[in-house]
């Protein structure tokens, strides 16, 4: 059995609204701060959304940064020194854009590599969404034969929001994870290399000093003093 015209400009206006974009956004970046310099990104934000940022240092030097976030009239609204990592959640109280800086000007050789993660939320386009849902019912009249598959479409669109919220959280995850365990890597490999070093200085220290002590003792021992009759 075949939908009517009606019914299938449902189906089509249901599964396009499932898919619109909603009010929660996650950009995730990884940045290299060179030493000595400060890298700022900018955010724009609209009033009334909700600003979280969580950032870790992953490699260089003893995996700490400066951060700071300021408003868009130029207010200092966080400010932190030497840190490994941070998040900050912060209601956006006016529209602009949002300056984001890692100084990296306290270390003057070591370049720091970092990964942030910027998430945008509001409920804004979540109603306008709502709203659009709701536009879609107006093409169709109530339709005793096609009455139970379209409620069974919009549980089904209700369904489908559900797992794209729990794949977007997934993402999200999943770049955490990635980003700890490049992090974890990096640590390992730092004192993989440290031990190495550390361990042919420690050798070649041992070589040196069994020879001196070998040289001396031939010394002790050695019967080439000439004596005098």
């Amino acid at each position: 059995m075949f939908l009517s015209a009606k019914a299938a400009l449902a189906c089509f206006l249901l599964v396009l609204s499932s898919w619109a974009v909603s009010g929660y956004r996650d950009n995730d970046l990884t940045a290299e701060i060179p030493a000595a310099r400060r890298e700022c990104f900018y955010q724009p934000t609209k009033q009334g959304q909700v600003l979280e940022i969580e950032y870790q240092v992953i490699d260089g030097g003893d995996l700490d940064i400066d951060f700071r976030m300021n408003a868009p009239n130029g207010n200092k609204i966080v400010q932190e020194f030497r840190r490994n990592d941070g998040i900050h959640t912060v209601d956006a109280t006016m529209e602009g854009d949002y300056e984001i800086c890692f100084d990296n000007g306290f270390s003057r050789f070591t370049k720091k590599t970092i990964y942030f993660e910027i998430i945008l939320d509001s409920g804004e386009e979540d109603d306008e969404l709502d709203d659009d849902e709701g536009e879609w019912k107006k093409f169709i009249s109530p339709d005793d034969t096609f009455g139970d598959k379209l409620t069974s479409l919009e549980v089904a669109g209700d369904t489908m929001n559900q797992i794209k919220s729990y794949q977007s959280k997934v993402i999200q995850l999943q770049g955490l994870l990635r980003a700890f365990e490049a992090k974890d890597r990096n640590i390992v490999e730092r004192n993989f290399n440290r031990i190495n070093f550390w361990s042919v200085t420690n050798i070649f220290i041992m070589l040196v000093v069994f020879s001196l002590q070998v040289y001396m003792v031939r010394n002790m021992f050695s019967d080439k003093k000439k004596v005098r009759t």
